[in-house]
Protein backbone atom coordinates (compact mmCIF):
# COMPACT_ATOMS: atom_id res chain seq x y z
CA UNK A 1 0.00 0.00 0.00
CA UNK A 2 2.75 2.53 0.99
CA UNK A 3 4.62 2.08 -2.65
CA UNK A 4 1.24 2.80 -4.38
CA UNK A 5 0.57 6.23 -2.15
CA UNK A 6 4.36 6.86 -2.39
CA UNK A 7 3.63 9.65 -5.14
CA UNK A 8 0.82 11.16 -4.73
CA UNK A 9 2.19 11.80 -0.42
CA UNK A 10 5.54 13.09 -1.61
CA UNK A 11 3.36 16.02 -3.27
CA UNK A 12 3.12 17.45 -0.30
CA UNK A 13 5.50 18.00 2.76
CA UNK A 14 4.97 15.87 5.50
CA UNK A 15 4.67 18.60 7.86
CA UNK A 16 2.11 19.65 5.84
CA UNK A 17 0.92 16.50 5.73
CA UNK A 18 0.67 16.48 9.39
CA UNK A 19 -1.10 19.44 9.96
CA UNK A 20 -3.39 18.38 7.67
CA UNK A 21 -4.35 15.62 9.27
CA UNK A 22 -4.44 16.75 12.41
CA UNK A 23 -6.61 20.10 11.36
CA UNK A 24 -8.88 17.82 9.52
CA UNK A 25 -10.01 15.60 12.34
CA UNK A 26 -10.28 18.59 14.49
CA UNK A 27 -12.55 19.89 12.45
CA UNK A 28 -14.81 17.39 12.17
CA UNK A 29 -14.60 16.09 15.20
CA UNK A 30 -17.75 17.78 16.26
CA UNK A 31 -19.35 18.39 12.95
CA UNK A 32 -20.93 15.17 11.64
CA UNK A 33 -23.95 14.86 13.47
CA UNK A 34 -22.93 11.81 14.95
CA UNK A 35 -22.93 12.04 18.50
CA UNK A 36 -19.22 11.17 20.65
CA UNK A 37 -17.58 11.48 17.36
CA UNK A 38 -17.42 11.90 13.56
CA UNK A 39 -17.79 8.81 10.60
CA UNK A 40 -14.33 7.24 9.38
CA UNK A 41 -15.35 6.88 6.06
CA UNK A 42 -15.86 10.60 6.06
CA UNK A 43 -12.81 12.10 8.01
CA UNK A 44 -10.78 10.02 5.48
CA UNK A 45 -12.29 11.16 2.36
CA UNK A 46 -11.82 14.79 3.66
CA UNK A 47 -8.40 14.31 4.62
CA UNK A 48 -7.45 13.45 1.11
CA UNK A 49 -9.28 15.99 -0.71
CA UNK A 50 -7.70 18.11 1.65
CA UNK A 51 -4.16 17.08 0.57
CA UNK A 52 -5.33 16.90 -3.20
CA UNK A 53 -6.43 20.82 -2.80
CA UNK A 54 -3.02 21.79 -1.13
CA UNK A 55 -1.14 20.06 -3.52
CA UNK A 56 -3.15 22.21 -6.27
CA UNK A 57 -3.00 25.00 -4.86
CA UNK A 58 0.97 24.61 -4.30
CA UNK A 59 1.00 24.13 -7.94
CA UNK A 60 -1.37 27.14 -8.69
CA UNK A 61 1.35 29.44 -6.33
CA UNK A 62 4.55 28.10 -8.53
CA UNK A 63 2.73 28.60 -11.94
CA UNK A 64 1.57 32.48 -10.48
CA UNK A 65 -1.92 31.36 -11.12
CA UNK A 66 -4.85 33.33 -8.86
CA UNK A 67 -6.39 30.68 -6.27
CA UNK A 68 -9.97 30.64 -7.06
CA UNK A 69 -11.78 31.66 -3.57
CA UNK A 70 -15.85 30.53 -4.48
CA UNK A 71 -16.33 27.09 -5.89
CA UNK A 72 -18.35 26.43 -8.94
CA UNK A 73 -21.72 24.17 -8.55
CA UNK A 74 -21.65 22.72 -11.84
CA UNK A 75 -17.70 21.53 -11.38
CA UNK A 76 -17.18 18.18 -10.06
CA UNK A 77 -13.57 18.77 -8.93
CA UNK A 78 -13.90 22.27 -6.92
CA UNK A 79 -12.01 25.06 -7.75
CA UNK A 80 -9.95 23.89 -10.69
CA UNK A 81 -12.07 23.69 -13.34
CA UNK A 82 -11.59 21.82 -17.04
CA UNK A 83 -10.63 24.88 -18.89
CA UNK A 84 -8.66 26.24 -15.88
CA UNK A 85 -6.64 22.83 -16.31
CA UNK A 86 -6.06 23.53 -19.71
CA UNK A 87 -4.92 26.64 -18.69
CA UNK A 88 -2.47 25.91 -16.77
CA UNK A 89 -0.83 22.92 -18.50
CA UNK A 90 -0.02 25.30 -21.19
CA UNK A 91 1.61 27.11 -18.86
CA UNK A 92 3.24 24.53 -17.64
CA UNK A 93 4.70 23.50 -21.49
CA UNK A 94 5.62 27.13 -22.05
CA UNK A 95 7.65 27.10 -18.57
CA UNK A 96 9.42 23.64 -19.20
CA UNK A 97 10.32 23.78 -15.69
CA UNK A 98 8.61 20.59 -14.31
CA UNK A 99 8.49 17.21 -13.93
CA UNK A 100 8.05 14.86 -17.45
CA UNK A 101 4.98 13.76 -16.10
CA UNK A 102 3.43 16.96 -15.94
CA UNK A 103 0.02 16.46 -16.98
CA UNK A 104 -0.55 14.09 -13.90
CA UNK A 105 -0.86 15.93 -11.19
CA UNK A 106 -3.86 17.87 -12.70
CA UNK A 107 -6.19 14.97 -12.75
CA UNK A 108 -8.65 15.06 -10.20
CA UNK A 109 -7.84 11.90 -8.01
CA UNK A 110 -10.55 9.11 -7.28
CA UNK A 111 -12.72 9.15 -4.36
CA UNK A 112 -10.49 5.64 -3.51
CA UNK A 113 -7.28 7.36 -3.92
CA UNK A 114 -8.59 9.67 -1.58
CA UNK A 115 -9.63 7.46 1.05
CA UNK A 116 -6.19 5.77 1.05
CA UNK A 117 -4.08 9.21 1.42
CA UNK A 118 -6.84 9.78 4.22
CA UNK A 119 -6.57 6.28 5.88
CA UNK A 120 -2.56 6.19 5.59
CA UNK A 121 -2.12 9.62 7.36
CA UNK A 122 -4.88 8.46 10.05
CA UNK A 123 -2.81 5.32 10.16
CA UNK A 124 0.17 7.48 10.72
CA UNK A 125 -1.12 9.98 13.20
CA UNK A 126 -2.25 7.06 15.54
CA UNK A 127 1.04 5.35 15.55
CA UNK A 128 2.41 8.41 16.64
CA UNK A 129 -0.10 10.35 18.54
CA UNK A 130 0.18 10.08 22.78
CA UNK A 131 -2.23 11.51 24.58
CA UNK A 132 -1.82 12.30 28.49
CA UNK A 133 -4.91 12.44 30.96
CA UNK A 134 -4.88 12.53 34.32
CA UNK A 135 -7.75 12.19 37.00
CA UNK A 136 -8.08 12.81 40.70
CA UNK A 137 -9.02 9.86 43.09
CA UNK A 138 -11.43 11.05 45.09
CA UNK A 139 -11.26 8.91 48.33
CA UNK A 140 -7.40 9.34 48.26
CA UNK A 141 -6.80 12.79 46.92
CA UNK A 142 -4.17 11.22 44.32
CA UNK A 143 -3.35 12.24 40.99
CA UNK A 144 -3.50 9.14 38.38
Amino acid sequence: MHTRLGPFLSLVSPDKLSLITILELMRLQGSGGVSEGMKTARALLTIGKAVESEHKAEMCRRNNIAIPTTTSRASESGYFTKSGYKGLYARRVAARKYMEDSEEWAAAWTQLLRVKVGGFLVDALMDVANVVRSTVIKQTGEVV
